[in-house]
C-alpha cells in the first residue's frame, strides 16, 4: 500500500501542468480568430501569418489548395494566392460563433453569413469556418483551419 501511495504522489508531482479553464482564455481564443479575421479582411500576409502555430495544416475551400495545407509556408502561400486577386479590403462578418473550450485547446466555429430563415426559397452560397486554437505559453495560435463553402439549395429544386 505505501508503495502505491508513492507511486501516485511521485505522478502527480511529475505529471504536466493542467491549465484551469477561464473566460480570459476563451477571450484569447476567440481574439487570435478576430485577428485571424482582420488579417483576411486587409490582405495582411505578415499578420493572418502570425495567427498560425509552426505546424499548423488547413483546408481552404478552393483555389489550388484541395489537398491539406502543412506548415506556416504552405499557409502563407495559399493567403498570398487569395490576397493577389483582390483589389482591396472586404468584409467579413461572422455568425453564429461558438467557442468549445478544452483545456488548451479550443475549437471556433462560425457561419460567414447568417444562416437564412427556413424555408430558403432560392438557391445560396453559404460558408463555414472551423479553427482549432491551442495555447501555447500564453499565445493562442491556430494549430487547425478548415474552410468549407457550399451551395444550399432549396427543397424540390
Amino acid at each position: 500500500m505505501r508503495r502505491l501511495l508513492t507511486l501516485l504522489l511521485s505522478f502527480f508531482l511529475t505529471a504536466p501542468a493542467v491549465h484551469a479553464q477561464t473566460t480570459a482564455d476563451e477571450e484569447r481564443a476567440l481574439a487570435t480568430v478576430r485577428t485571424f479575421i482582420q488579417a483576411n479582411e486587409t490582405a495582411n500576409l505578415d499578420l493572418i501569418a502570425s495567427t498560425f502555430a509552426e505546424g499548423a495544416t488547413a483546408f481552404m475551400p478552393g483555389g489550388d489548395a484541395p489537398y491539406r495545407l502543412t506548415g506556416k509556408p504552405q499557409i502563407r502561400a495559399s493567403f498570398a494566392a487569395l490576397f493577389k486577386g483582390r483589389t482591396g479590403p472586404i468584409t467579413i462578418t461572422p455568425a453564429a460563433v461558438n467557442a468549445q473550450m478544452f483545456g488548451d485547446m479550443a475549437i471556433v466555429t462560425a457561419h460567414l453569413r447568417p444562416v437564412p430563415p427556413m424555408p430558403i426559397t432560392e438557391r445560396i452560397s453559404f460558408a463555414r469556418r472551423t479553427f482549432v486554437v491551442r495555447r501555447v505559453s500564453d499565445t493562442w495560435l491556430i494549430v487547425h483551419l478548415h474552410a468549407s463553402n457550399f451551395q444550399w439549395d432549396p427543397p424540390g429544386a
